[in-house]
Parts: C-alpha cells; structure tokens; sequence
C-alpha cells in the first residue's frame, strides 16, 4: 500500500485540556492494572466529531464492542469500541508512523480510504455502549505508533510481566509528538 506524505499534523479534537489519563501512566480500572497507557484518554461528551490528525490512509476501521449483563448491569468486557487506525509518512525521513483513534461511536471512513489532515473521521461513544467499550466516561483514546505494524488493532496498554504484542518504546507521547512535528501546530 502506497502511504501518503503528512507534512504537518493537528490535534484530533479541539483541545486536549482534559486529559483523564496520560502517557505513561499506569492505569488500575475495575480493581485491576490494565498497564502503562500507552496514548492519551481526552474527556469529550458523546457525539463530539473527530479529526484525522494528519493526511494519511487508513488502515484499521472497525468495532470492538465492549459486553456487559443486561439484566445486572454489570460490565462483562470493555473494550475499544470503534477504532481507526491511519498511516502517514514523514516527509523527512520517509518513516511511516500510525495515528490510532479509539472509544468512537460512529466511523466515517473506512480501510483504503484517503484522508486529509482535519477530515472527519467519527464520533465520540456513549459511555456504556458498545459504541465505547462498555467505559463509563465519553472519550477519546488518541495514540501515536511508530514502529512495525501487522494490520490488527494495536494495544492500549502494556504490561512488562505478560507476553506483550508490542514494545513501548515504538509509542510516542502524542502532544509532544505533535508539537515537534509541526512546529507553531495550534493544539486548542
């Protein structure tokens, strides 16, 4: 697949002042470590639109319900919801590197298609659907991947004991990313 250059990028939503959990951070959720959080959760109401980053081509488009008992209410399963993954490529060095986009509730474009930096990807999740995960916050889970990728949805987390699918340091912090990608980038 032929990637598409991506001279500069953008934030994915208007602003990322309400971050609920950072880079790095190791995340406990229901009373169990999920890992090192390998992107950025942004607080954002159901429905809030989603940007593509930079231009590119996606390469990931699916759902990834979460599960729950109807009858209980208990949660089963959380999961990504929708995901979009989109591949782009550094003008400079030629490396190609993979904006990752999770928790959305509707998706407007598909695996193939062509998109633009500032192009309308999807919606944010309702908390407790499928459309999120089955998470009881509306959010975007936003990453930046820059190493090998196999086409399946890469890992949110990661935990140094269990027999990982990824490496960390193939995950950048995405504001900086950004920052150091396109200089004078307006991130809100």
């Amino acid at each position: 697949m032929a990637y598409r250059l991506t001279p500069k990028l953008m934030f994915p939503i208007g602003n990322f002042k309400n971050i609920s959990s950072g880079f790095g951070e190791m995340n406990v959720y229901d009373n169990r470590l999920w890992g090192k959080h390998l992107g950025i959760d942004i607080s954002a109401p159901f429905e809030t639109k989603v940007f593509a980053s930079g231009r590119g081509v996606v390469v990931y488009s699916k759902l990834h319900p979460g599960e729950f008992d109807d009858e209980e209410g208990k949660v089963l399963k959380r999961n990504w919801g929708g995901i979009v993954i989109i591949a782009h490529k550094d003008p400079k060095n030629k490396k190609v590197f993979y904006s990752l986009y999770g928790h959305l509730g509707k998706r407007y474009v598909k695996r193939g298609d062509a998109v633009e930096m500032g192009q309308f990807i999807g919606t944010i999740g309702k908390a407790l659907s499928e459309s999120n995960g089955v998470w009881e916050e509306e959010h975007l889970h936003f990453s930046i991947y820059a190493g090998p990728y196999h086409g399946k949805v890469l890992p949110g987390y990661y935990k140094q004991e269990e027999n990982s699918r990824t490496e960390p340091e193939y995950w950048k912090e995405p504001i900086s990313f950004i920052k150091n990608y396109s200089p004078g980038a307006k991130l809100d």
